[in-house]
């Protein structure tokens, strides 16, 4: 009878400490028409941020513990860079890293924003993070143009997006 709760729980433990089985990233963009740029907010899972960077090449153990180190900051931009873009007018526009902050709860929020860039009448979005190491990552924008809002979600066979903004 012991050996059969101590398995129970092992198997009641090992289920609920695994790995969970969907992943979700959050980006909330703006495009600030006095200063021509794009700004973003990127949320996810500090804990499934930090093990895709593993898997990519770049060792790190905890973001929080490197809020001021620019070599790393820099590696994390890179790696936002490849799985973030914003394209518009046929300009890709490169995201600087602002910030991140990592919060109690295990989330993790990477503040960024665009050079200047025209707008035009689409953006097209490629929001692939993560999804090279998790499969199952769902990846969802919000886009905020002329106080307008426009949203899409991403796959891991989907993506990539056109949104087109309605008339002035």
């Amino acid at each position: 009878m012991k050996h059969s709760i101590v398995v129970a729980i092992f198997l009641f433990s090992a289920f609920y400490a695994g790995a969970h089985e969907y992943f979700f990233a959050f980006a909330e963009v703006a495009y600030n028409t006095d200063k021509g740029v794009f700004e973003i907010t990127i949320e996810a899972s500090a804990h499934d941020t930090e093990d895709v960077l593993n898997e990519s090449g770049i060792a790190i153990k905890e973001l929080e513990d490197h809020y001021t180190d620019s070599a790393m900051l820099g590696k994390i931009e890179g790696f936002i860079n490849e799985g973030f873009t914003l394209t518009t007018s046929g300009i890709t526009g490169k995201l600087k890293l602002e910030g991140m902050e990592v919060l109690p709860n295990g989330l993790v929020f990477f503040y960024l924003s665009s050079a200047p860039i025209v707008l035009g009448e689409s953006v097209d979005v490629q929001f692939g993070l993560l999804m090279n190491v998790l499969p199952k990552q769902q990846n969802k924008i919000t886009l905020e143009v002329r106080h307008q809002k426009y949203s899409a979600v991403f796959v891991e066979n989907k993506r990539k997006s056109t949104i087109k903004f309605d008339a002035k």
